[in-house]
């Protein structure tokens, strides 16, 4: 297991689920970061054109299962923000990555400023299919341990029209846990999703819909997953040619509050929750030249 660590695939047993509320983030059974291009939902590429973006967002984060027993999440009672970069080195690869630290958190917890730290590529094999691989890890609620996940999925992609674009995925998805004291946990899931983009023709606006669904493959003894589904819907302005502003609200689906073992104690999607995220990105674009810009699905 010492090397799942060192790959950021740690874990957490559920025992540790079942923390008293006294201890930090503590629940009766608790508990992802993606680094996306907002403007994509507004253009026909996979991959973007050469050059960087930065930008930043805060997501808070409400749940009627709460961080302690009786104790549900408000809408101002939790707040990440995400500091986040993006560089495409050619018009077929994308790198990302992001640093998720806990603005707020409620007076009884006493959580880990930092969260998650991801990583991630994406490939574009052919202008409508897409290879993309991250990973993510941080500290456990409690701070007694560390929790760290890995992703990989093809992606398609279609835009039957210049307002309209179609986007799904499949792929694999691993989560581990460790804790200092006591027995380590993993979850494997398969992962299929599906977007819907509606977009003005040239690019100013867009929005999108889209739901996620993973099912257990496999488990260790101590966590019982239940089959999940997520639904998000997003809207992006990108009217300005150096800046974004997009919002997006989604439910995240994770076990039953009945059950401790079935949720992870990991704060970001980790329980059945609701989260509301306001983000802004600048782009500094890479000097055009020849072959620079991004594969396109329609030829114009």
């Amino acid at each position: 297991m010492r090397r799942l660590a060192c790959l950021a695939i740690l874990a957490l047993p559920a025992t540790a689920l079942a923390q008293p509320p006294e201890r930090g983030f503590a629940t009766d059974g608790l508990a992802i970061g993606d680094v996306g291009d907002a403007r994509a939902a507004t253009r026909d590429w996979l991959v973007g054109p050469p050059g960087w973006d930065v930008g930043g967002e805060l997501r808070f984060i409400t749940s009627d299962v709460g961080l302690a027993e009786g104790r549900a999440l408000k809408l101002t009672d939790v707040g990440l923000a995400r500091a986040r970069i993006r560089y495409t080195a050619a018009r077929r690869v994308e790198l990302f990555g992001s640093l998720d630290l806990l603005a707020k958190q409620p007076a009884y917890s006493d959580a880990s400023p930092l969260q998650r730290a991801t990583a991630g590529l994406k490939i574009a094999v052919s202008p409508k299919w897409a290879l993309a691989a991250s990973s993510s890890g941080g500290p456990t609620l409690g701070d007694d341990g560390l929790w760290g996940s890995a992703a990989t999925a093809m992606v398609f992609r279609a835009h039957p029209d210049q307002t309209l674009s179609f986007q799904v995925s499949g792929g694999a998805d691993a989560t581990a846990l460790r804790f200092d004291a006591a027995p380590d946990e993993w979850l494997a899931e398969a992962t299929m999703g599906g977007q819907v983009m509606f977009h003005t023709p040239n690019g100013w606006w867009g929005t999108w819909m889209g739901a996620n669904l993973a099912v257990p493959v496999a488990s260790s003894s101590g966590i019982e997953p239940n089959t999940r589904l997520d639904v998000t819907v997003g809207s992006v302005y990108a009217v300005v040619k150096d800046w974004d502003v997009y919002v997006e609200g989604s439910i995240v689906d994770r076990g039953d509050a009945g059950m401790a073992t079935t949720m992870l104690p990991i704060l970001d999607g980790g329980f059945d929750q609701r989260q509301l995220t306001v983000g802004v990105v600048y782009r500094i674009d890479r000097g055009s030249r020849r072959n620079d810009a991004p594969l396109q699905l329609s030829r114009r």
